[in-house]
């Protein structure tokens, strides 16, 4: 992990559900029951996509110099060949229209792309399912890599930070991996550190108060509603894994007028016990959904014939949510994901 970072590696059961381990030391719109709102989503993808604000990507000018978990990094001129290691990084340069500059992308977590920027994703190359070798990065001639999980730069893997940079690669990690608490601001600032980076400041500046004109709107809406205690079930039955209290899950939770149960976990992702989720009583389960991690179904029915889970309000009352991995960590989805729990979480409010 980088100094001050997201969870420890997960001890992961012979029983555990599969493919987790992009997020293992970091910290999907399901496939089969919700889909985006896509007039929803347009309002925020406008000011960064399609739109023309006058703003054309810096080709050379005195340089840019970012610090980017506590490792600087400078930009004499824009990076012209991007690649990108995970789906939520990818979406948040897509959404900044920078697809031209795009020359590999990896690791996807959902099926399910934000409508708005489906044409752009479909053409960027996909160099691996997973994390493509060292070998393949270098094969696709970036100048710039960047990260979605602090995982994207395993040093035991060959592609660490330095690896890279050694090749004259400047690197780039989302900040929920190197920080003590995600919160929206998180997302802005690595936003306008795009926005800099990239010579687009005042497109990265619409993009960031559209996101957040709607999560005030949502928050006007909630300010006399008790938070409903919610579990965020990830995966895993030898113990469960869920969010924690640093990662933007929690703020997420938050900011849809419910309370994550496992806030006081000191990661972005972790393990808790089956006792301590009994304990905590959740009237609400958001399951996480991306790829290779099971069925939305065939956790729901876990859970559900768990002795202890199934006991809890959330899941005996069948107050299920369902929300893709992307739409929990850093990136643009925020809004969206925020405005889908509200709106589950309090059916009472008139939205």
């Amino acid at each position: 992990m980088p100094p001050v970072s997201g969870p420890t590696p997960r001890r992961r059961g012979p029983r555990a559900w599969p493919r987790a381990a992009h997020r293992k030391g970091t910290m999907g719109t399901t496939r089969t029951t919700v889909r985006w709102a896509g007039l929803l989503l347009a309002a925020l993808l406008s000011a960064g996509c399609g739109a023309d604000t006058g703003e054309r990507p810096r080709s050379a000018d005195s340089g840019v110099q970012v610090t980017n978990c506590d490792r600087p990094q400078s930009f004499p001129e824009s990076p012209r060949r991007v690649v990108s290691m995970n789906q939520h990084a990818t979406e948040m340069l897509l959404t900044l229209g920078l697809g031209d500059r795009m020359v590999g992308t990896a690791y996807p977590d959902s099926d399910d792309v934000p409508p708005q920027l489906a044409d752009s994703y479909r053409k960027i190359p996909k160099l691996s399912d997973r994390y493509p070798t060292f070998e393949q990065v270098l094969a696709a001639e970036p100048d710039l890599v960047v990260g979605g999980y602090a995982s994207a730069f395993a040093e035991k893997e060959g592609r660490g930070r330095k690896a890279l940079e050694d090749r004259g690669i400047r690197t780039l990690l989302l900040t929920e991996n190197c920080t003590e608490r995600t919160t929206f601001d998180t997302v802005a600032e690595d936003l306008r550190m795009f926005g800099r980076v990239f010579g687009v400041p005042n497109r990265a500046e619409k993009v960031v108060s559209g996101m957040k004109a709607r999560l005030d709107a949502v928050r006007a809406k909630l300010k006399d509603v008790e938070p409903v205690p919610v579990f965020f079930y990830d995966s895993g039955k030898k113990s469960a894994f869920t969010v924690g209290g640093r990662g933007l899950g929690n703020e997420i939770a938050a900011m849809a007028g419910g309370r994550n149960v496992f806030a006081d976990n000191d990661r972005v992702f972790g393990d808790a016990s089956w006792e301590q989720v009994a304990e905590r009583a959740p009237r609400a389960v958001v399951i996480i959904d991306y790829l290779g991690s099971g069925q939305v179904d065939t956790k729901r029915e876990y859970l559900r014939d768990h002795p202890l889970a199934g006991a809890t309000p959330g899941v005996s009352e069948g107050r299920f949510i369902v929300l893709a991995l992307p739409d929990i960590i850093e990136g643009i989805r925020m809004p969206d994901a925020v405005e889908r729990l509200a709106r589950a979480l309090h059916p009472e409010v008139a939205w």
